[in-house]
């Protein structure tokens, strides 16, 4: 990655001078997406992590030393760069939380800065993967699972914004087709459950994390072996394991397990069991409050019929609603599609398969509310991807839709920003700056400085990339 380094004097009243030298790191070989040396001026503040009241700031034109002396030690600092052509603001970055003492070395804290809504080229290059998923984790992302021309890829990867380097943490058992989930609290690690092995459903589970790296866990009180199942975090750390089918016999199931932290962990089926058992679904949580339930939706029966009726999980009770009195149901039923979380806590529901025989590419987006069920509110651009697409929510509750194939199933470089009008319900798909490698069945996670890192869905090794969203909601 390029490289250029500024120095700020971070001061506290009666201490000594602490200088903190970010590195701030820009695109490589990337013209359309780098920031430098066209800006006329650059702007520098120190804030705390979620404020929007700077400690300190100070402007500088071009070719002039930027020092930033005058702001406090202190915990979650969080320096921001902005720079500008004339008076429009055309490009931001900013780092990670980081902290600040008179007694400790400073840090030297990474700040990815570039053309904002853009996709940089970065200078490294992850291993080649299909499927798979990148798991936000603590500020990095840890990328895992999926699959590549020779099976089922082992790797575990982690990149960290932080230092801004790409590290491999171990390896994984070969599988395909698992689920992933975030598992405890203090702090979690990422749970693989599920999937294919040698051909047979994988039965044990695997827990990774960076520090101490991938750990198999065979003797679980229940099996775990299907696929087309998901796995869901609930806020107090516990995982929800819903549906799937059975390798051996294809029929869908609806068990329901709960995975929490034991030694090395608790494995527990529920007595609740689906009242629609069915696979190729979705799982979401519904808010941040403890035992906020978690919507069940799409995915296919017994019969391959896109299931439109949608479930509600109540963790608290271990139990679902009543499918007698919840029994909301889709617009367009659907499997292989993707659901958000807004930032009302509704879901929007996004592109998959409908029913029909073959199956044709649903570009109807629909928004789940408890109050109302489902509504349709827009469509998916012709160019969008409608399977095998990213979609990550950014920093100001928009969603980032990546890629994927489109529904004459092309791979397509192409990505959207979806927004949800809070006045009257409906969802503006807007397009923004195209991948540079078009790449479908990928991994995209959002890191602790609000930037997307984006890899994988490509034949062979590809460099990631990274999505610089706008300003807002960064602070």
């Amino acid at each position: 990655m390029v490289r250029w380094v500024l120095a700020c004097a971070l001061l506290a009243a009666c201490e000594e001078d602490v200088v903190v030298t970010p590195v701030i790191e820009g695109p490589v070989d990337d013209a359309e997406a780098a920031a430098f040396p066209d800006l006329d001026e650059v702007i520098i503040t120190v804030a705390h992590d979620d404020s929007e009241r700077d400690l300190v700031s100070a402007s500088f034109s071009r070719g002039e030393d930027i020092t930033l002396p005058g702001a406090p030690l202190g915990d979650d600092l969080v320096i921001h760069l902005a720079g500008f052509v004339g008076s429009s603001a055309i490009a931001y970055g900013r780092t990670c939380a980081f902290h600040v003492d008179a007694k400790n070395d400073p840090p030297a804290p990474h700040l990815f800065f570039s053309r904002s809504v853009k996709f940089a080229s970065l200078g490294i290059t992850p291993v080649a993967r299909t499927r798979g998923r990148a798991i936000s984790y603590l500020g990095s992302a840890i990328v895992l699972g999926g699959e590549s021309a020779g099976g089922g890829v082992t790797t575990v990867e982690r990149f960290d914004p932080i230092t801004g380097q790409l590290t491999t943490l171990g390896d994984v058992d070969e599988r395909t087709g698992a689920a992933f989930a975030l598992l405890g609290t203090a702090p979690p690690r990422v749970v693989v459950v599920g999937g294919l092995a040698a051909g047979v459903g994988a039965s044990w589970l695997e827990l990774v994390d960076p520090s101490r790296r991938v750990e198999r866990v065979d003797e679980v009180a229940q099996p775990m072996a299907r696929i087309g199942l998901t796995a869901t975090s609930l806020t107090d750390g516990r995982v929800i394991v819903i549906g799937g089918h059975s390798p051996s016999t294809g029929m869908p199931v609806g068990t329901i397990t709960e995975l929490a932290t034991g030694t090395p962990i608790d494995v527990r089926e529920l007595r609740a069991t689906l009242a629609h058992p069915r696979t190729g679904h979705t799982a979401t949580r519904l808010g941040e409050d403890l035992g906020a339930p978690v919507l069940i939706a799409g995915g296919i029966d017994a019969g391959g019929i896109p299931v439109g009726i949608a479930e509600l999980f109540k963790p608290l009770a271990e139990e679902l609603a009543d499918p007698l009195v919840f029994k909301p149901t889709m617009v367009v039923p659907r499997t292989g599609h993707q659901a958000v979380r807004m930032p009302d806590n509704s879901v929007l529901i996004i592109g998959g398969l409908d029913g029909s025989s073959p199956r044709q590419p649903v570009r109807t987006l629909e928004l789940f509310t408890l109050d109302a069920g489902f509504a349709a509110v827009g469509e998916l651009p012709e160019s969008a991807g409608i399977t095998d697409f990213t979609a990550t929510v950014l920093p100001d509750g928009r969603v980032l839709i990546t890629g994927g194939r489109t529904s004459t199933n092309a791979v397509t470089n192409t990505a959207f920003i979806a927004r949800l009008d809070p006045l009257d319900g409906s969802v503006d798909v807007v397009p923004t700056d195209r991948l540079a490698i078009p790449r479908a069945s990928h991994q995209a996670a959002i890191l602790c400085d609000g930037t997307i890192l984006v890899t994988g869905g490509t034949p062979g090794p590809a460099v990631a990339e990274r999505y610089n969203p706008s300003a807002v909601g960064r602070r």
